[in-house]
């Protein structure tokens, strides 16, 4: 006797009720915080105040589009996901092992000489000393950048899955430096900046003169969640068992968890109505969390700081350097609020930057999981515990950014990482769309608009790199 074709089940069978606000944030609601949450970081908190101040506002523009691309881009992402049940890398290897490989090398490379943890310990270390750390602090700042990356190893061995682990801590995190900076951006903001920063998002395509391409390049790409590598972010939605995730397993923790077996491929399923309703239904939601937490997290989340920096060099003229994690601290300071000011501007830096390295790190584990958790003698080697891999990988990555705090990284490899982000819209989008063509059925396709949407997402971001990479050899 034929089996039933296999059946997917809708939001609201899977959690067993319906799904009203409440629902979307204690129980949906984690996919999209993570994605933001690892968003909101150095190119938010130091990449774009510097901007501001060497560029001005008048860039703010490219925040609106580049995050709202980023957004299409993730969701055309998650549309596969939830409906193979597979990660984009796993997706890529239906195209060909070359393209998964470099689909999986593009999220390392992104981040490949750490410099979010330096970053982050410059910041634990300026709560430290009550400065800004000189050459004196070398060790120290070694020392508090290597805990923080014990930390990090430590935290994300807790809970049931990885996955929500991020979730938690993202929203504890985000309830804080959200409110904190609208409030500093209320009391420390003028009216006429404001005032910039509105004509800034409406002046679509302008480009001060003589600006910095390689900043514009950097801006662009690290605004959102690193441009063309963001793919990687439709894992959590994998994770969190959105459409027939539920069905491939998960990355479960060591602490408080158990071994869950995980398939290193997924499957469509039938299309019946009742799973086309269903994958439609999953797909709403996604996108809700898509738009409404990413995207206009993302806007908020770069737009704040960039404002608090340029009217506190350009209205409030405090002279400081502001490229740097204690930038927000020194305002505060020099504003009147003294050594607690001080303080303040630093935990938010702190809190900035941690869930990035956080966030970060699992990510780029993650891709690197996705590759090798294909090949068979892996998966034998680690007797189906995906942990095996996942904190083995974990372990070795942790081990090489901590070089961040002992040498100097070379300037080819800045270049290649600074830049690789945008560079990934090279495997990423053509990727996507040779899947959405060639592998999708047509009941499951993008709309011409998200194609159209997502073609000039890639050139826009090619355009960046070569606008950066020319500048960075000296061509223009």
């Amino acid at each position: 006797m034929a089996s039933p074709p296999e059946r997917l089940e809708s939001p609201e069978e899977r959690l067993g009720r319906s799904i009203g606000l409440r629902e979307r944030v204690l129980l949906l609601w984690g996919p999209g915080v993570v994605a933001l949450g690892v968003s909101i970081g150095s190119g938010e908190f130091i990449i774009g105040p510097s901007a501001a101040i060497t560029i001005g506002l008048g860039i703010a523009w490219i925040t609106l589009v580049a995050a709202f691309l980023q957004s299409v881009y993730l969701y055309s992402w998650v549309r596969l996901v939830v409906a193979y049940g597979e990660t984009p890398i796993a997706l890529m290897f239906r195209i060909g092992a070359l393209v998964g490989v470099l689909g999986a090398l593009f999220v390392p490379l992104t981040f490949i000489w750490g410099g979010w943890a330096l970053t982050s310990a410059s910041a634990f270390t300026s709560l430290l000393i009550g400065g800004i750390p000189g050459p004196a602090h070398r060790d120290l700042l070694a020392l508090v950048g290597i805990s923080m990356l014990l930390l990090t190893f430590l935290i994300l061995t807790l809970g049931h899955r990885v996955a929500r682990t991020l979730e938690v801590f993202n929203w504890i995190d985000l309830s804080i430096i959200f409110p904190a900076f609208i409030v500093l951006a209320i009391l420390l903001v003028p009216l006429e900046v404001w005032g910039e920063l509105v004509r800034g998002i409406l002046s679509f395509g302008y480009l001060p003169p003589k600006a910095d391409l390689v900043v514009l390049g950097a801006f662009w790409g690290y605004t959102g969640y690193a441009a063309g590598v963001n793919y990687v972010l439709a894992n959590y939605f994998k994770d969190k068992g959105y459409g027939m995730g539920a069905k491939t397993g998960y990355i479960p923790a060591i602490v408080g968890a158990k071994k869950i077996p995980v398939s290193p491929v997924g499957k469509l399923f039938p299309l019946t109505p009742e799973n086309l309703s269903s994958y439609w239904r999953w797909l709403s939601l996604a996108k809700e969390e898509i738009f409404i937490i990413f995207f206009l997290g993302a806007l908020i989340g770069m737009w704040l700081p960039m404002t608090l920096a340029y009217a506190s060099k350009h209205a409030l003229g405090i002279d400081i350097r502001y490229g740097i994690p204690a930038w927000l601290g020194l305002v505060l300071e020099n504003v009147g609020w003294g050594k607690v000011g001080f303080a303040i501007g630093i935990i938010i830096a702190i809190l900035v930057l941690l869930k990035t390295q956080l966030g970060v790190v699992d990510a780029v584990v993650r891709a690197l999981v996705d590759a090798f958790w294909r090949l068979e003698a892996v998966r034998n080697a680690a007797r189906g515990d995906v942990r095996v891999i996942y904190y083995g990988i974990l372990a070795v990555y942790l081990l090489w950014a901590s070089l961040a705090f002992f040498m100097a990284a070379p300037t080819t490899l800045v270049l290649i990482a600074a830049n690789a982000a945008n560079a990934g819209a090279i495997i990423g989008i053509p990727a996507l769309l040779y899947l959405n063509y060639r592998v999708v059925p047509k009941e499951l396709r993008l709309h011409p608009l998200l194609v159209v949407l997502n073609i000039i997402f890639m050139i826009l971001s090619l355009t960046f790199l070569a606008a950066a990479v020319g500048r960075t050899l000296g061509w223009w």
